[in-house]
């Protein structure tokens, strides 16, 4: 049922943030043996694109175990960015299982590591998980409490049904988490990554609203390439891998791939790639469907998992190998998400030339931190918004209604109650944050738009349709926004 689609403008008297064609941030985790460096100011960074120095319109610090909200919220009311607690988390740990590229084999295996790294969460944790197979599926966000999740991994151990001591929620979690762990064969590599790539897109539009440390620990085999149709196989691996790339980049995810084969089962090293501490995913080789590995990354071409290190080292994030027990990494890979730094420019219009730029944190020389390491995404993709590239990255109102998750760039709080003077007339009540939304200056305003579409979800399923006015095109909201009401 079509409640209502528009485009709508705010007006003010002076910008919500600084203006410019395009915001880059970058979360930055200053560390020592001791734990995170705390207490920074603005001054003790400089943050270099492509070696020079940028002018920071951004800083702030996040902490994982700090989420913000009012202490609950009131009945009837939706929000795509606060938790059931009426709580928003300030960063966000996500465990994604890929399925469809880990071998059978591995994925037995697997199973019974997740399991056991799941049961071994504490009940105030926030990890989020999801699973990958023909579509892509949460079991449990990354904003909201362990505490159910462990307890219905920790049945799933036991290989019995849902206890009847659960509740309804409890229950209808322990079959989301079987049906999330239950195996199946690979598919193509062009099927792959047909669904690899677009869940990927989802993910990152979830997390868009997250301002702090974003952490996505992505278990899988092989990272999905089609293995391109011409000669020149090495050009279409890496277009292919610059995509993904961008990707996360854009929605500044720190990417930690783990091989979940075991030890002795790990990714063979190939001739003249660097030798990596153990912990560390090598550059190597594609396990087939029956698990087994056969080194195939050549000079010609990227396939196999050469592409998981690159990743991990441009997002700021690391990769693991030959782990029988994933719980350490991810304890590792949460940790990463608790003390944050965001430091943000705005680039000139004319560096935007859509390449490639390197990005570089150089640290104010103090005793905090003197012996202190910097870990940061390394590269980012310098677009403009008008661009093909930058055009590109943006999403209709009809594909994000029909994604699996709801993308949440633009913070909406709804509420839907009757019109007292129009019997069976429902009104929807929309609240959005100008901090969320960019402005402009036109003449003596400060002008902003975003679409809005709102689908009712019932027995029948959901449709939904959005209308946009030509004259507000070019003020399209960056941030993306749906808002799904369950009636």
């Amino acid at each position: 049922m079509i409640v209502a689609g528009f485009a709508s403008s705010i007006q003010g008297q002076a910008p919500a943030a600084p203006t410019g064609p395009r915001l880059i941030l970058v979360d930055v985790m200053v560390n020592t043996d001791k734990g995170p460096v705390r207490d920074l100011t603005k001054d003790d960074f400089v943050l270099e694109d492509k070696g020079k120095k940028q002018n920071l319109a951004v800083f702030a610090v996040t902490e994982a175990d700090k989420p913000t909200g009012p202490a609950s919220l009131p009945a009837g009311l939706a929000s795509n960015r606060f938790n059931s607690k009426g709580e928003m988390q300030q960063t966000a740990t996500i465990v994604l299982y890929d399925r469809i590229n880990s071998g059978a084999l591995d994925q037995a295996f697997v199973r019974q590591q997740i399991l056991r790294m799941l049961a071994g969460l504490k009940p105030n944790e926030r990890v989020g998980f999801y699973s990958l197979g023909f579509n892509l599926k949460m079991v449990r966000d990354y904003n909201e409490d362990a505490g159910p999740l462990a307890k219905v991994a920790q049945a799933l151990q036991q290989g019995n049904n849902a206890p009847d001591s659960f509740t309804p929620p409890e229950k209808a979690l322990f079959r989301d988490l079987a049906d999330a762990l239950s195996p199946m064969q690979q598919l193509q590599n062009q099927a792959r990554v047909n669904i690899t790539y677009p869940a990927f897109r989802s993910i990152g539009r979830h997390l868009s609203g997250v301002v702090g440390r974003k952490n996505l620990m992505w278990i899988t085999s092989v990272f999905p390439l089609t293995y391109g149709n011409s000669v020149e196989r090495r050009k279409n691996d890496q277009a292919e891998l610059d995509a993904f790339k961008a990707n996360l980049t854009d929605a500044n995810i720190a990417l930690y791939p783990v091989d979940p084969g075991g030890t002795g089962a790990s990714f063979n090293q190939t001739s003249g790639a660097p030798v990596a501490n153990e912990g560390s995913l090598m550059p190597g080789s594609m396990r087939n469907q029956a698990g087994t590995s056969s080194a195939v990354n050549t000079d010609t071409s990227l396939t196999g998992n050469q592409a998981m290190l690159i990743l991990a080292d441009a997002t700021g994030g690391k990769a693991y190998r030959n782990m029988n027990d994933i719980a350490p990494a991810l304890k590792e890979v949460a940790a990463a998400a608790g003390y944050t730094y965001t430091i943000g420019f705005y680039p000139d219009a004319k560096a935007l030339d859509g390449k490639l730029h390197d990005l570089k944190v150089i640290l104010a020389k103090k005793p905090a931190t003197e012996k202190a390491t910097v870990s940061h995404r390394k590269q980012y993709f310098a677009w403009a918004p008008d661009s093909q590239e930058g055009v590109s990255m943006r999403t209709g109102m009809p594909e994000l209604m029909e994604e699996p998750l709801v993308a949440n760039g633009v913070g909406l709080m709804a509420v839907v109650n009757a019109d007292p003077a129009k019997p069976g007339v429902q009104v929807i009540d929309l609240r959005v944050a100008a901090s969320d939304i960019r402005f402009e200056p036109r003449g003596d305003k400060w002008l902003a738009s975003f679409d809005v579409a709102i689908s009712i979800e019932g027995l029948k399923g959901a449709s939904m349709k959005t209308r946009s006015e030509e004259h507000t095109s070019e003020l399209q909201s960056l941030a993306y926004l749906v808002c799904r009401l369950l009636l």
